[in-house]
This record gives C-alpha cells, structure tokens and sequence, in this order.
C-alpha cells in the first residue's frame, strides 16, 4: 500500500515538476525571445492610391506572426501558427459547417382565373343618388328663412366672444410683465450674494494653483519626472527600428518648400541616422516617389525592467500617495 502511495507522489511530483519547467520556459522565452517587426512601403507613382505597404510582427523565430498587407486599395491580414494559416483554416471550417443553400428554382405561377363581375347594382345607386338630390332642394328652401334669423344672432355672439378674447389677452399680457418684473428684482437682490461667491470662488482657484505649484516644485517631484522622462526615452531608442533603408525623391513648384524639406531632414539625421537616399528635384511640379524599409525588435525583460523601476521608485510612490491624499 505505502508503495502504491509512494508511486502516486512521484508521479504527481513529475508532472508539477514539469508543468514549473514549462512555464519557467515560457516566461523565460517571453522575457528574452525578442518580438520582432518590420515593415515596407513604396510609391512608385504620382497617385496616392497606388501606394503598396506591409507589415510583419514575428516571435520565438516565426513561429507565431502576424501580416498586414495593403496594396491597390485594398488590405489584407494573415496570422500564422507554426507557418499553419489560421485565419484560412477557421474560414474553411465555417463554410463546412454553414454550407451554401441552393437556391429553389423559380416556377411559373399558377395564373388564377380574375374574377370579372359585371356591376349590375350601379343603375340602383344612380336611383337612389337622384332621390336624395330632390329631397336636398326642398329642405333647403325650407331653411333660408331660419338662417337669415340666426345670422343676427351669430354676429352678436361674435363681437361678444372677440371683446372677451381682448381682456382676456391683455390679462395675460400684464400677468406676464409682472412675473417678469419679479424676477428682474430677485436677480437685483442676488448680486451681492453672487459677488460674494466669485470672490470665494477666485480664492479657491488660487489656493488650488498655489498648492500644485508648491507640489510640483518639491524635490521628489521633480527627481520622479526626470525618472520618468528618461526611462521613457530610454524605451523609445529601445523600441525604435534598428535598420532603416529607403530611398526618397521629391520635389514641389515652390522652391523654398523643397529646401525646408531638406533641413527637416538634416535636423532628424540622429533618428534615420542618413539611411534614407535623399534626391531632391527643383522643378515646377510636386513629386513623392520612393521606397522604405524599416526593421526592429522588442525585448520584453527591457519592458519588465522599465516598469518595475518605476513602481518601486520612492518618489513616484510619493507622487501617487500625495495625489490621492490631496
């Protein structure tokens, strides 16, 4: 029995050990196999739409990579495990699993006999039409004497309603000027209390740019930014492109365009460090041809490092517990 026990463990042992082996070999690849990229593009011709650039993001040696092409207007994007296309292999996977429906053949209708009914009942509604045309004129006879009277009596209601309808708008009208008027004092009477306020206000304001002044000029501060700001160009250099190679033509009607153009680049020599084949053109036309090449790598332990400096700085962790506390 103790040995059957004894053969469990170590089988269990073996298989933690190597589970811890193979996530040392992870991280460990993670932190020290770099990620590399490169890129390229061209313009061969005066058109911007003929323009061809792609991208390519590779790790642990091209085993896992990722494509982005775009070339004539349209992109296109491949990732690839262990050289196998997944992107291809989960599109063929969806079409077997939701395949293409036939569509059904179009038939004839069946044309269903209309049903033509000859209108026999119009001669009756032409009848009745009729009849009630004769009876329309002599009730109107009969009423011609009844509206002349009421007519008397409809103007009189009228001047009625329309002398009623003026007080009653006037009555609005002076309601609404005194609301006005009411309100007009209420905002005289809040001006001393406002002013009082926006003196208050501007002493908050004051305070608050004295306090931030007297935080950023304080030593530790200021020793946190400069930390800041030179591991953050310390990543930049490290995440710039290693090899950069192109050629570049260009030139534009106005000539002073083409030489501050010039002294753009001259100025940037330390980031392309002259890699780039300049050949400018001093005619009467606007030029942009060329080509580019750029290569570069990314270490994650570098990443690691810059981020763990920064978090265990005193004075950063400073900075944070005075802005929470603040």
């Amino acid at each position: 029995m103790l040995h059957i026990l004894w053969i469990l463990l170590k089988f269990i042992l073996i298989l933690l050990g190597i589970l811890l082996g193979l996530i040392l070999v992870a991280v460990l690849l993670i932190l020290f196999c770099p990620v590399r990229y490169r890129a390229s593009g061209t313009k061969e011709t005066d058109s911007f739409r003929d323009i061809s650039a792609r991208a390519r993001v590779s790790w642990l040696f091209g085993v896992v990579s990722f494509q982005l092409q775009y070339q004539n207007g349209t992109s296109a994007f491949d990732f690839r495990l262990f050289g196998i296309p997944i992107m291809k292999l989960i599109q063929k996977f969806r079409n077997r699993s939701h395949p293409a429906e036939k569509k059904p053949q179009n038939g004839h209708a069946d044309s269903l006999p209309a049903n033509t009914e000859k209108s026999t009942n119009s001669t009756d509604f032409k009848d009745v039409s009729t009849a009630d045309s004769c009876r329309s004129t002599n009730e109107a006879s009969d009423l011609t004497e009844e509206t002349v009277a009421s007519e008397r009596d409809t103007d009189l209601e009228y001047a009625r309603t329309k002398i009623g309808h003026l007080f009653y708008r006037l009555g609005i009208f002076f309601r609404n000027l005194w609301n006005r008027l009411s309100r007009l004092w209420q905002k005289i009477c809040r001006i001393p209390s406002s002013v009082e306020n926006f003196t208050l206000t501007i002493q908050n304001i004051c305070a608050k740019i004295e306090s931030y002044q007297k935080f950023l000029e304080h030593p530790r501060t200021k020793a946190a930014f400069s930390l800041i700001k030179e591991r953050f160009f310390r990543l930049l250099r490290h995440v710039f492109p290693t090899r950069i190679q192109g050629t570049l033509t260009f030139g534009s009607s106005d000539p002073s365009v083409t030489g501050a153009v010039l002294a753009i680049l001259g100025m940037t020599i330390p980031l392309h460090k002259n890699c780039i084949a300049v050949t400018p053109l001093f005619e009467d036309r606007n030029v942009i041809l060329g080509n580019i090449q750029i290569k570069g790598r990314i270490y994650g332990v570098v990443l690691l490092k810059t981020a763990l400096e920064l978090y265990f700085n005193k004075n950063i962790k400073y900075i944070i517990r005075r802005w929470k506390h603040k």
